[in-house]
């Protein structure tokens, strides 16, 4: 499951719930509930690719709906793939169709959303590190180029004169980013979404004859509708109304971080001894980072929006008592 602590309520940093004030289910419930999201997977590939595919996509949106942290790409991307093939288990092309619109609309906004100074100074010191031996200007071309490519990927899988080349292209792109991840010794929990895309890229382009032109006249509302979603939905994003990782916003510069600030040192003695563990100083301020407590408990980044960073800081008073913290945001 790639992060196990991440399914379970009773660990070191607290579930987010969407709708619900300090939810925290029993670690048996948390079991059933993950033993029945795992059923549900060995269901859908033996046994019934249909209601087990079903049963795994309503249980997944459950557990995220109880915490988002649960929301990460390589995992509801998954998940959606997996709701599409059973949305469409009668008609398999109208599946390729609903794949491919959905890892356009990744390539495509992953790269759109990269084009910001974070991500070129971010990628450049990268390429400084890793390639030093590379003449400087070809460095900086490169970290140019770099959203552009990507994004252009994603727009070749719409067409068939040019989905053959996008997909033999984002196969080299995958593998770059797991041989420097592999060579960082980072990021292995992106593995499987990084492999998976590519498989399904090949297995599902034999035999597939579509082009985005073809959408003005597609009788099936369930294919204008995720054409709705993966192409369009995620421009909300750039005025403030999508989630980041919803809206394959990842480097984008756009996600704010965040520590979570203590009025005195004292109210350190107040909260449980895993938190305790976990408060820093910096100039005579204590304060709780927020990714660095997610990491070590959970293993995964904070979901970055500024609801969750809310949530944490209600729930920290809950110890400390009301208006003892204060938030403050960076970018990465």
């Amino acid at each position: 499951m790639l992060s196990f602590p991440v399914w379970l309520s009773s660990r070191g940093f607290p579930t987010t719930p969407l709708f619900f004030k300090h939810l925290e289910f029993h670690y048996y419930i948390d079991l059933a509930l993950l033993l029945i999201f795992c059923i549900s997977a060995i269901w859908f590939l033996l046994k019934d690719m249909g209601s087990g595919g079903l049963c795994f996509f309503l249980i997944y949106v459950l557990l995220s709906v109880f915490d988002q942290t649960r929301i990460q790409p390589f995992y509801f991307e998954i998940v959606v793939i997996i709701f599409f093939y059973y949305a469409f288990r009668n008609n398999f092309n109208h599946f390729k169709i609903a794949f491919f619109l959905l890892m356009a609309g990744t390539y495509i906004w992953s790269g759109l959303h990269k084009m910001n100074g974070t991500f070129y100074e971010f990628w450049f010191e990268g390429l400084n590190k890793r390639i030093p031996f590379v003449p400087v200007f070809f460095r900086q071309v490169f970290t140019w180029l770099v959203p552009f490519l990507e994004a252009s990927f994603g727009v070749a899988l719409l067409f068939n004169k040019t989905r053959k080349w996008g997909i033999y292209l984002l196969a080299i792109m995958h593998t770059m980013v797991l041989i420097t991840l592999t060579y960082a010794g980072v990021g292995f929990t992106v593995f499987p979404l990084n492999m998976i895309n590519v498989i399904l890229l090949f297995m599902l382009y034999r035999g597939f004859d579509w082009n985005i032109f073809k959408l003005k006249t597609h009788k099936s509302l369930k294919i204008r509708i995720i054409a709705f979603y993966a192409l369009l939905l995620p421009a909300l994003n750039l005025v403030g109304y999508y989630d980041h990782l919803l809206a394959f916003s990842y480097f984008s510069g756009k996600p704010s971080y965040c520590n979570i600030f203590f009025s005195s040192k004292d109210d350190r003695d107040k909260l449980p001894e895993k938190m305790q563990s976990i408060m820093r100083e910096h100039e005579g301020k204590y304060y709780i980072n927020v990714n660095e407590w997610s990491l070590i408990y959970v293993n995964l980044l904070c979901y970055p929006q500024d609801r969750v960073y809310l949530y944490l800081q209600d729930y920290i008073e809950t110890f400390t008592g009301e208006h003892t913290t204060h938030l403050q945001y960076y970018k990465k």
